[in-house]
């Protein structure tokens, strides 16, 4: 019987979604690493980015739980999380009225260039602040209480 891997999910817009899911932890560095995909969607089709093995340090959802709640009592306008070399970065805004979330995805390629997606959306506040606190809440300790035994 396989024990389901910590994943967080954040599928609250029609216009994008990530998935974020355990991988396996660095047994020599407070490191671990996610499988990470995320399809974005605009007029004409969509972009997929799918990152196997990306390094990451538990503690920056730790940090993105707090800083969700800081915006939820008014004390702050942005959240972000992000993987170790900020490669990969999400993040939410509230200004105001308004609640924007951001991706912004960078890829080195074999050639020395770089691939650079980068996305903003309207979405709800509702969802993206308060669901997404919920949640990252509940992946955090998921996430700090898996080993390999």
């Amino acid at each position: 019987m396989s024990v389901s891997q910590p994943r967080l999910t954040i599928d609250y817009s029609t216009d994008f979604s990530l998935d974020i899911q355990f991988s396996e932890e660095d047994q020599h560095a407070p490191l671990g690493y996610l499988d990470f995909s995320c399809h974005v969607h605009h007029f004409t089709g969509q972009f997929t980015y799918t990152r196997r093995n990306t390094c990451f340090a538990p503690q920056t959802f730790h940090d993105f739980a707090g800083q969700l709640d800081a915006i939820r009592k008014g004390t702050a306008q942005r959240a972000e999380f992000h993987e170790v070399a900020d490669m990969i970065v999400f993040s939410v805004e509230v200004h105001g009225r308004d609640t924007t979330a951001s991706l912004r995805i960078r890829q080195h390629q074999l050639n020395g260039e770089e691939t650079w997606l980068s996305a903003g959306f309207r979405v709800d506040y509702d969802l993206f602040v308060n669901a997404l606190y919920r949640r990252a809440c509940e992946f955090f300790p998921d996430l700090v209480g898996t080993d390999s035994d």
